[in-house]
């Protein structure tokens, strides 16, 4: 497929809230790959896997979700522990379309979703495959700089300060906090993200408190993941060092950890052709 190419947009609706995705058709003996997304400004499925749509549904049918609060699907107020409800529209989703069982594909907080999910629905889930997801409260050696006190004005920043969102302030945030080389920012990717990143519902939602849900740590429930699980990390990650990962890699019952030395926290942008070859070799091990 083109990859500017942007498929067209479906919706299923699960707990009276719409869901938007995208559907690129692959081999149909197979099963399905859902990708989620990060929870950045803007971010959609498909901004921020589109370089791997051509590799992926070479093999496998590519379902590009986008949770409630991003992208085209619903902004609805979360209710609850975050994770566990979003969760629960994956599930839905899922049943909606038939989707006996799935590989998970996440960035960051797509992974932490698909960790509650996971460990509540190891039936459902092929392999899980997660970029910089930090499911926990706290880093284990160190503070997760997301918490810190540089970082909690990260989302007003975009949204309210200075005239509110534009192109150079999303080329800005992803060039501080997703990327190690800023050459490799993805001019595609970026407008995608800076014109989903302006839908006056979101903004809406950010003026709601308590819009968001509650935060919740998974560490309790790493031991329930059963999947065979991926995790890709850039060393660069501005969101947290390598400790996270580790303790992931140590308590989940079937997981492996892959470093990318020169790459941060979107390492599929910085390296797709690198990390496609990665995550369909670890795929692979599944029909």
């Amino acid at each position: 497929m083109n990859d500017e190419a942007i498929p067209s947009s479906s919706f299923v609706t699960v707990d009276g809230v719409r869901l938007h995705y995208h559907l690129v058709d692959g081999p149909d003996d197979r099963l399905p790959v859902i990708f989620t997304h990060g929870g950045g400004p803007g971010s959609t499925a498909w901004s921020n896997f589109r370089q791997s749509a051509a590799a992926f549904a070479e093999h496998y049918p590519c379902y590009f979700l986008d949770f409630p609060q991003f992208g085209g699907s619903d902004m609805v107020p979360v209710e609850g522990p975050v994770f566990s409800w979003h969760a629960r529209k994956l599930l839905g989703f899922m049943d909606a379309l038939g989707i006996r069982q799935a590989h998970l594909v996440n960035q960051s907080f797509g992974g932490c979703v698909a960790v509650r999910f996971a460990a509540d629905h190891p039936e459902r889930v092929g392999r899980l495959l997660m970029i910089g997801s930090q499911p926990v409260a706290r880093g284990v050696l160190q503070p997760l700089p997301l918490f810190s006190k540089h970082a909690a004005s990260l989302m007003s920043d975009y949204f309210f300060a200075d005239g509110g969102p534009s192109l150079e302030k999303m080329r800005a945030l992803i060039c501080r906090y997703e990327l190690h080389d800023d050459a490799r920012i993805d001019e595609a990717s970026l407008r995608l993200r800076y014109e989903a990143s302006c839908n006056p519902a979101f903004h809406e939602l950010l003026k709601r408190p308590g819009a968001f849900g509650e935060w919740e740590s998974l560490v309790p429930l790493f031991a329930e993941v059963k999947a065979p699980t991926l995790i890709v990390w850039g060393l660069h990650d501005w969101f947290g060092g390598i400790d996270v990962p580790m303790l992931m890699l140590n308590q989940f019952a079937d997981a492996r950890l892959h470093v990318m030395g020169n790459a941060a926290h979107h390492l599929q942008t910085e390296y797709p052709a690198e990390f496609n070859a990665l995550a369909l070799t670890f795929i692979g091990g599944q029909r």
